[in-house]
């Protein structure tokens, strides 16, 4: 790629999607379910790695300034690619490794059946929402690779654009007034 624009960004996507994939098979091989509470912990490893591809575009081709704009623009790039990227990723080892997804069905049949003893205990109190407790828990399906991918582009996509806003205000740095009336 000529553009170094693209290439950062696009260097920093694949470090953040791997980054955030090499979490949830630590996880898994960990013995943990990394779909349920620890499935906020990439926050930090996708802001880091973002704050760090940020840092070396402004530092390597922006000669250390590094505009509101073009940050915003930098990262909701690099966001992107990295979901898109991510959920191939994610795709591909629920395929390849059925079992992390199985612990995480199990714990959801789990909740259902609960959800349903719930519903029942509680039905003379609140018949309309034991109801709706007892409706939701029927529709229990199989979760599927291409379901929690699909599910996991959603959920980063929208965490992904705070954390971007947050990290281009983070890293912008503009050039001061005097550089910008000299022509420097």
């Amino acid at each position: 790629m000529k553009n170094p624009f693209w290439k950062y960004a696009f260097l920093t996507a694949a470090t953040m999607a791997v980054g955030v994939l090499l979490l949830n098979v630590t996880l898994h091989l960990l013995g943990k379910n990394p779909f349920r509470e620890a499935e906020f912990m990439f926050m930090p490893i996708y802001f880091g790695l973002l704050v760090w591809g940020m840092f070396r575009y402004r530092r390597e081709i922006m000669k250390g300034y590094l505009e509101g704009w073009r940050a915003i623009s930098f990262g909701l790039l690099a966001n992107f690619v990295a979901i898109v990227l991510y959920c191939g990723l994610l795709y591909g080892f629920l395929r390849t490794v059925p079992e992390a997804l199985e612990k995480h069905q199990i714990e959801v049949d789990a909740y259902n059946i609960a959800l349903k003893e719930g519903a029942k205990a509680h039905m003379e109190e609140s018949e309309e929402l034991s109801g709706l407790l007892l409706e939701a828990s029927k529709k229990n399906e199989r979760i599927t690779p291409a379901v929690m991918a699909i599910d996991k582009f959603f959920k980063m996509g929208t965490i992904g654009f705070v954390i971007v806003m947050v990290a281009g205000l983070f890293m912008m740095k503009r050039k001061p007034e005097n550089e910008i009336v000299n022509g420097k």
